[in-house]
């Protein structure tokens, strides 16, 4: 006997059991004839996931590998990624991940009854990433101390987290950082059925207290220091997007969805956020759920920076900027991995009467007393004062930065008036983390010049490679503040720079042809192009129908001008195209990563 199941498109995903049940008049018999999963299916006209393009469908539910791009505005890198949702016992994870969450806990009959609507989907697992209030995945850590668990940079996929959290007995997993946590949910969406992808937001803003403006703090020297406010600018971070059908709000607000699992802030009083309507956020619509606020301000706050001289004075505010947070927001094109810029989903362009509009709008809206923690926000204006100095300064490289070499900066000062003026100018090198931490100060350095009428000046300056490679972060980011005082009128102006150091290269090249089940041969080659010996080197290989689980191997000390070259012997397990990612670890150059794209033939 054949048996076609035909779900409805509305039905609870999950493990089902078929029973087949025959009865006569003396008799009833029951059978189990096995077990099943309904998924939610992009493929179906009345799913609320339906994506109508095939292309699409593939790439944001079929593909197993990808990309997140990192980095800082002026530097744009991406991280291969293997996400692996198909491996053979990730699903089972993943619907585990429904059932540990809090509400399974609490109410399970309602939980489970609601597991046909992938908002309700999508939201509990953006929960469940994290670990912060339940048995979720992943604990965040930013400080750098990673020594009882793993860095998160040492990650190059989803399913080795997954799999250490299940085996574990739901024992969180040490350590994620943005872009770990939006790569595993994006796993767990695509795995149950939901179109996800990775999106990465350069100078995104974390406003912790709702008036959707971010306010930083210099001192004189011009170290970026703390005032007691939690608001900071992260370099960069990553969320995802979920495609899905609004049914919960009026029409108009169906695609694509924002949904954060990195634990910023609580929505609800859990540590989730989203799914948030991107049509929403660009229109200004923060009433609508879930979280529009917070990811509004995420990519369309006001950024204001003060100069605070000593704890008595007043701090001087010296900068206003409506065009700085939310830049290149970026994702993984389609069929590519290529960047595709996609800005213009989230807002109007910056400066543009409507993108200012919409602002006004969503800060009346943030004001509203049923909204957020309640009390009135007044929506920031530039103080007219703060153009009328006269003077512009900003921060350039003389080349690109490269890990292990001295970094040369350039500051420029331009002198829009007719008067001589003389400025003093303190300049802070700090190493950050990503999420705009502030670290380690790496050196200080002071200078006055004399501007002469409609001129620019420049003048350079040296960040030595042995001032910077004790304090550097895992992050491989320094942060440049340079703080300028005329003379004359004690006037104050504010400059910076990001600064992310590149790294050198890993050789990783296939010999031969690669088949299914047949040894395939990869080199991998790398020198060491410091002055000083690299200590505890050592490689992680990974990639799914590559690599079983992962790969780790030794390689000792590399003295300077030295190097490595090695083979490795892969047995591929699935046909098609797959990706080997390739990570590098060292006690100074702390990863390198590359990635291979290989195509498995099936004969």
């Amino acid at each position: 006997m054949d048996i076609k199941i035909f779900p409805p498109a509305d039905a609870i995903i999950g493990l089902h059991t078929l029973n087949l049940q025959i009865s006569d008049a003396q008799l009833t018999r029951n059978y189990c004839l096995g077990e099943f999963i309904i998924l939610f299916n992009a493929w179906c006209p009345d799913d609320a996931v339906f994506l109508s393009d095939q292309e699409e469908r593939k790439e944001y539910v079929m593909n197993e590998n990808g990309f997140v791009f990192v980095g800082n505005a002026n530097y744009i890198s991406k991280r291969s990624w293997n996400f692996g949702q198909f491996d053979e016992d990730i699903v089972d994870i993943c619907l585990k991940l429904l059932d540990e969450s809090l509400e399974s806990h609490k109410n399970a009959l309602k939980d489970y009854n609601m597991r046909n609507d992938p908002v309700y989907v999508s939201r509990v697992l953006s929960a469940m990433i994290n670990s912060n209030d339940d048995k979720g995945v992943m604990l965040g850590r930013w400080d750098g101390q990673y020594d009882d668990g793993t860095s998160p940079t040492k990650w190059n996929g989803s399913c080795s987290i997954l799999r250490l959290w299940y085996s574990s007995g739901f024992q969180q997993v040490k350590y994620g950082q943005c872009w770990v946590f939006a790569a595993v949910l994006c796993t767990a969406l695509r795995c149950l059925g939901i179109p996800a992808r990775v999106v990465t937001n350069f100078d995104s803003a974390h406003d912790t207290d709702g008036n959707l403006s971010i306010d930083e703090y210099y001192d004189i020297t011009g170290k970026m220091i703390s005032r007691g406010n939690r608001d900071s600018v992260w370099n960069f971070h990553v969320w995802n997007e979920g495609w899905m059908e609004r049914r919960d709000l009026p029409p108009g607000y169906n695609g694509w969805q924002a949904l954060d699992a990195t634990p910023q802030e609580t929505s609800n009083g859990i540590f989730c956020c989203g799914p948030a309507p991107v049509k929403a956020i660009k229109e200004g619509d923060t009433h609508l759920n879930y979280d529009c606020p917070f990811i509004f301000a995420e990519v369309n706050a006001d950024l204001i920076k003060w100069v605070v001289i000593n704890d008595e004075m007043k701090p001087e505010r010296v900068y206003q900027e409506s065009k700085k947070i939310g830049k290149l927001i970026s994702t993984k094109q389609v069929g590519t991995s290529d960047r595709m810029d996609i800005t213009s989903n989230y807002k109007y362009d910056e400066g543009s009467e409507k993108e200012r509009l919409v602002y006004r709008k969503a800060v009346e809206m943030r004001n509203k007393p049923h909204i957020g923690n309640g009390g009135q926000h007044d929506a920031p204006t530039l103080d007219p004062s703060l153009s009328k100095i006269g003077i512009k300064m900003r921060l350039k490289l003389k080349e690109p930065p490269v890990f292990g070499q001295d970094v040369q900066l350039i500051a420029l000062l331009t002198n829009l008036t007719s008067l001589h003026k003389k400025i003093h100018v303190n300049i802070n090198v700090q190493a950050t983390e990503n999420n705009g931490a502030h670290m380690n100060v790496v050196c200080q350095k002071s200078d006055s010049m004399e501007l002469k009428p409609n001129t620019e000046h420049s003048a350079v300056y040296l960040i030595p490679y042995s001032q910077y490679k004790a304090r550097l972060t895992d992050s491989n980011l320094l942060k440049v503040s340079a703080v300028g005082e005329l003379t004359d009128t004690k006037e104050k102006l504010l400059a910076e720079r990001k600064i992310t150091l590149d790294t050198p290269k890993l050789q990783i090249e296939r010999r031969g042809t690669a088949k299914l089940l047949a040894p395939c041969k990869i080199i991998i080659a790398f020198d060491n192009p410091l002055i000083e010996d690299l200590n505890e080197c050592g490689l992680i290989m990974e990639g799914n129908g590559l690599v079983h689980g992962f790969l780790e191997k030794e390689l000792g000390n590399l003295k300077p001008g030295h190097g490595f070259q090695i083979s490795v012997h892969l047995i591929p397990y699935k046909s098609g195209k797959k990706t080997l990612q390739v990570l590098f670890t060292s006690d100074k150059i702390k990863y390198i990563r590359e990635h291979l794209d290989i195509t498995i033939l099936a004969f």
